[in-house]
């Protein structure tokens, strides 16, 4: 049964605080290869159709510790076509808005040639987490694996 393959090998919680809204982060290792910027694509256009309808972030950057490039408004004018504004690769992408399945804010950030993504939201659950990233992975929101994904 595909419901138990679990994609995540382990995932690494922390959280913080921005003026008074705490904030958890999940860093999720893949059990998977390494992706690429291709994938990450597919991955940003799959959220922003099937969980964040309403997109309020479109970054990317290098993976050397350059600052992010918002990409928001570009992404409206293009009326959300990701094909030719993310034609050029970059070590990170990112999407944020209002997650319909996480029922908040979210942003997820894909880590171009790793196994790593790394999920922002308001919300401490870390078995939450888990069925979200293995519904993205999957891509699988609005099919019946979301509320029976395991681990």
């Amino acid at each position: 049964m595909l419901d138990d393959i679990s994609y995540i090998e382990n995932i690494h919680h922390c959280s913080g605080k921005m003026g008074l809204v705490v904030w958890h982060q999940y860093d999720v290792l893949l059990s998977t290869r390494p992706y690429g910027w291709d994938t990450m694509v597919k991955y940003v256009a799959y959220l922003a159709q099937a969980d964040i309808k309403k997109v309020e972030t479109l970054t990317t950057s290098d993976l050397a510790g350059g600052t992010d490039t918002e990409l928001i408004d570009d992404y409206r004018q293009s009326k959300g076509d990701l094909k030719d504004l993310l034609s050029e690769e970059r070590g990170t992408l990112g999407i944020g808005g209002y997650s319909d399945t996480l029922k908040g804010p979210v942003k997820v950030v894909w880590y171009n040639q790793t196994r790593v993504l790394r999920i922002f939201m308001q919300s401490d659950d870390e078995t939450l987490i888990r069925r979200y990233a293995e519904t993205v992975i999957r891509a699988s929101f609005g099919t019946e694996s979301i509320g029976t994904a395991k681990n």
